[in-house]
């Protein structure tokens, strides 16, 4: 099936006004810690350690994130609105593709909705990881494709961490389930999928999702528990992504050396650097922006996309991929050319 002619406009993003640097981050640490001096010697050397092969420096975190959650994404969603000049009694769906939530039902997309005044709006959530964002904007394209009454449509995403987050690493061994919750950082952001094209909007050509679902426990984010992952063994799995860019690439008819910036999710550093060398890309068209916002999770492509738009680093005519991996195991891409 063919797509549909639409159009995904850049992000719009709000960052919690908290910037927390590694420092910080090992003093909450330090502060919960009751083994002996030299075994936090080790923690310590350990967790800085990650910090360095993730590139992590600065995130920002909303420590008590203000309720209900869904305001978080509507607020971003509004700044979006405001750019496009579009009444939300025009939305036809809201989408919300993130993983935190306060509960299992309704959808946080509803609450989302009513905090906008889209009381008309479709509202569901996409709840894939980190992929959620990438996935709701490839599920919203595919409704497009069969419904044309679909004429705007918001994705949202609200990433807070708080309450999520384990502090307390009673030893050496247990950072590398542990110390990838200390890379994360919080931020909400709304995109536009519309039929119309405008300014800061880029039209939709391609999309490809798949998932290798044998890796599922290697990451998990109880409702109700702490961030849990086997790090070394789920940034491994980079290695399937070249192959499914590759993919995307082919279903837009371009070369990986033509793609102008691989936008993706950044859970380090590292991993893109690796990802980079798979495609056999310049690093440069890969940005790696870790060391500015963290692991924003299901929020981090459109904060990256957000950040080369804001830089000036857009022409018109460029080739974007927005691409990523997560836990589960997911991967989705969607390739756009960005009109200006």
């Amino acid at each position: 099936m063919s797509l549909p002619d639409v159009w995904l406009s850049a992000p719009a993003v709000r960052l919690p006004p908290k910037v927390v640097r590694n420092d910080e981050m090992l003093d909450r640490v330090r502060a919960r810690f009751r083994g002996s001096d030299a075994e936090w010697d080790r923690v310590d050397r350990r967790i800085r350690s990650l910090f360095r092969a993730c590139g992590t420096d600065v995130r920002y975190l909303e420590d008590d994130a203000p309720r209900p959650l869904g305001g978080h994404a509507a607020a971003a969603a509004a700044d979006l609105l405001a750019t496009h000049g579009l009444d939300p009694a025009a939305l036809d769906a809201v989408v919300y593709g993130s993983i935190a939530r306060e509960y299992y039902e309704p959808a946080t997309a509803c609450e989302v909705a009513a905090n906008l005044g889209a009381d008309s709006a479709l509202a569901y959530d996409v709840t894939a990881a980190c992929a959620g964002s990438v996935l709701a904007v490839q599920e919203l394209v595919g409704r497009a494709a069969v419904d044309d009454s679909l004429r705007n449509a918001l994705v949202v995403t609200a990433t807070m961490t708080a309450g999520h987050v384990q502090y307390d690493i009673p030893d050496a061994a247990s950072v590398d389930l542990l110390g990838a919750g200390l890379t994360l950082g919080n931020a909400s952001t709304a995109m536009l999928l519309s039929r119309e094209p405008g300014p800061g909007r880029a039209r939709v050509v391609a999309m490809h999702a798949e998932s290798m679902s044998r890796h599922h426990a290697l990451c998990r984010a109880p409702i109700d528990g702490h961030f849990v992952t086997d790090g070394p063994a789920i940034f491994a799995l980079v290695r399937h992504l070249p192959a499914h860019l590759r993919k995307t690439c082919e279903r837009a008819g371009w070369r990986p050396d033509e793609v102008d910036f691989f936008i993706c999710h950044q859970p380090s550093n590292a991993v893109l650097r690796t990802l980079a060398a798979g495609l056999e890309i310049p690093r440069e068209n890969l940005p790696t922006l870790h060391g500015l916002y963290g692991n924003c999770a299901a929020s981090a492509v459109p904060v990256a996309w957000d950040h080369l738009r804001r830089a000036g680093a857009l022409q018109p005519g460029a080739k974007l991929m927005l691409a990523t991996a997560a836990s589960g195991f997911i991967m989705a891409s969607v390739a756009v050319v960005w009109e200006g």
